[in-house]
């Protein structure tokens, strides 16, 4: 078996660091390749590589965000079922791996939790031919991500700090946008939403949890739909949204599950965040591709 780890080389030094004397511990006296994404989008190109062109099983570590991750499983729709995909969180949030709470960061960058990892298949969901792994949504969040992505580039800030920047500076915006959707066979009339959100994972944003009951493995899209907020909530609201609280508020918060999403936007273009990362579309269509992902996660008990 090829052991390859996808590495985003502007990930923070020390993390690196850390990494690189895991894999001389775990590793010693067995071959590992080390590869390095050079560019966006090259991460998917390398993964591509490995899911398609490959004779032999591949176990890829994938070493950084929820952007890197993002990248690679677009590479790897359709891959082989001999390639094998762990995540090593690095990056900024790492929202997709608190899913496996109360496993923790650390619990994954463990190697030797990977000696005898632990196989699940996992689901994305497609948005007119670009894949998630995690959530995609609209709205107000799309604002927050873009702005939370560029204080991320400039500034050596973590966690939820660059999201809570983005909330405060997306509040001078208008709140809500309408919205028309039809959720598998329920058309809904149009109707002005401050959130939308699909979830396959439970996190996004830094810590949030739109639909705390989401799996990633159950066949089914969680749909988050939040309207008539009122600006002077928004912070309040926040902290129950953070913890899951926020569906106990049913006037406000609309909970369904799905197999595919259209919204008509009338060929207008819209803003999603897919993972975190910010796209332009039109019309989309979110769909879930069930067990596209073959993982191995860590098995903190041996």
């Amino acid at each position: 078996m090829k052991e390859v780890f996808l590495i985003n080389p502007h990930t923070d030094a020390k993390k690196l660091y850390a990494l690189m004397e895991e894999i001389k511990k775990n590793f010693k006296g067995r071959q590992v390749i080390i590869e390095k994404t050079k560019a966006p989008k090259h991460a998917e190109y390398i993964a591509k590589k490995y899911a398609l062109f490959e004779n032999e099983p591949v176990h890829l570590y994938v070493c950084g965000g929820d952007g890197l991750l993002h990248e690679t499983i677009n590479g790897l729709i359709d891959a082989r079922s001999e390639v094998h995909v762990s995540v090593l969180p690095l990056g900024t949030a790492n929202d997709f791996v608190k899913t496996f709470r109360p496993w923790t960061t650390a619990d994954f960058l463990n190697l030797a939790n990977y000696k005898n990892p632990i196989a699940m298949d996992c689901d994305v969901m497609s948005v007119n031919g670009e894949y998630a792994i995690n959530t995609v949504s609209f709205g107000f969040d799309v604002y927050v991500a873009q702005y939370a992505n560029h204080m991320k580039s400039r500034l050596p800030v973590q966690g939820i700090i660059p999201y809570y920047t983005g909330m405060l500076q997306t509040l001078r915006r208008p709140l809500g946008q309408e919205y028309r959707m039809q959720i598998d066979d329920q058309r809904m009339p149009a109707a002005i939403y401050d959130f939308v959100v699909f979830c396959n994972g439970k996190y996004y944003g830094g810590g949030y949890q739109p639909c705390p009951d989401a799996m990633i493995n159950d066949g089914v899209i969680d749909v988050c739909l939040i309207s008539g907020l009122k600006k002077r909530d928004i912070v309040y609201f926040a902290k129950a949204y953070e913890k899951g609280e926020h569906i106990s508020h049913t006037d406000r918060v609309t909970i369904k599950q799905a197999h595919i999403i259209h919204m008509d936007t009338n060929n207008e273009t819209i803003y999603g965040n897919l993972d975190g990362e910010v796209r332009a579309f039109k019309n989309p269509t979110i769909e879930l591709k069930s067990h596209a992902i073959h993982l191995w996660l860590p098995n903190v008990g041996e």
